[in-house]
């Protein structure tokens, strides 16, 4: 009987440590991953290309401002290579793509951007800059380089893309990493693809995942992670709700010990 005993006080325990934790491995990113290797490069990001409602913001430059005052929404008065770069004194300059793709631009009309690269806009608008001036240089940069990281992550919402290639753990960074009660095994990421929505689903414990088309975030990308399913009801039922259920369970256990010791 008190080996009876000692077997069932094991079951509970079990049982209640079951209840509450996540094996190791489900937190460990890129579990198993060898050191001291050196892994070939996966798959690089390809360059963005302009959507509609992006924000791009354009500048020609000279050495005398004033022959290309006429080119720019507003004047800075600065010269080729000087520009601020803070968000609010590049909202100013800003040209949105509409939602047939286009811009318009002061003295040169409406300009078809969409599907193109930042690069290609700018040698678009350089060329035709070159039609009234000599020695002028443009400048194109993408204004809403942001993503979106939602769920279990510390800090969710948008953040700002600091380079170009960002990979995904570094987006994870942004947002102070993901909690306690986050999936890794399934990640999911959601990107504007030209015929529609793609979500893709990316598990960070498995090394592999540096070789994935989606170890690199591009903007305007969204990454969810959602709850573990373990951990899911414990989170989201009132703090005392885990109280209670552990006492269930101890209950129940003293219970088939008393009727046992009868």
């Amino acid at each position: 009987m008190e080996h009876m005993k000692n077997i069932l006080v094991i079951i509970i325990a079990m049982l209640l440590l079951s209840s509450c934790s996540t094996p190791l491995q489900e937190l460990i990113y890129m579990n198993g991953i060898e050191t001291g290797k050196t892994y070939e490069n996966g798959p690089l990001p390809e360059e963005y290309r302009i959507r509609p409602s992006d924000q791009l913001f354009i500048q020609v430059i000279s050495d005398n401002p004033a022959n290309v005052a006429f080119l720019n929404l507003l004047n800075t008065g600065r010269t080729s290579g000087s520009f601020g770069s803070s968000t609010s004194s590049l909202e100013l300059i800003t040209y949105l793509v509409d939602d047939d793709g286009y811009i318009s631009y002061p003295e040169l009309g409406n300009i078809q951007v969409e599907g193109k690269t930042v690069s290609e806009v700018r040698d678009i608008i350089q060329s035709e800059v070159d039609n009234y001036l000599e020695s002028a240089s443009v400048f194109v940069k993408l204004v809403n380089r942001n993503i979106t990281v939602l769920g279990e992550v510390q800090q969710p919402g948008q953040k700002l893309m600091v380079k170009n290639q960002l990979t995904i753990f570094e987006a994870l960074g942004a947002a102070g990493d993901i909690t306690d009660y986050g999936n890794r095994l399934n990640v999911k990421l959601i990107r504007e693809l030209p015929d529609g929505k793609h979500v893709a689903e990316l598990d960070l414990t498995n090394p592999e995942v540096i070789y994935s088309p989606y170890y690199y975030v591009l903007p305007r990308d969204i990454v969810y992670v959602e709850h573990s399913t373990k951990v899911y009801g414990a989170k989201n039922l009132p703090y005392s709700a885990p109280l209670s259920i552990t006492a269930s369970v101890i209950s129940i256990g003293l219970l088939i010990l008393n009727l046992f010791g009868k």
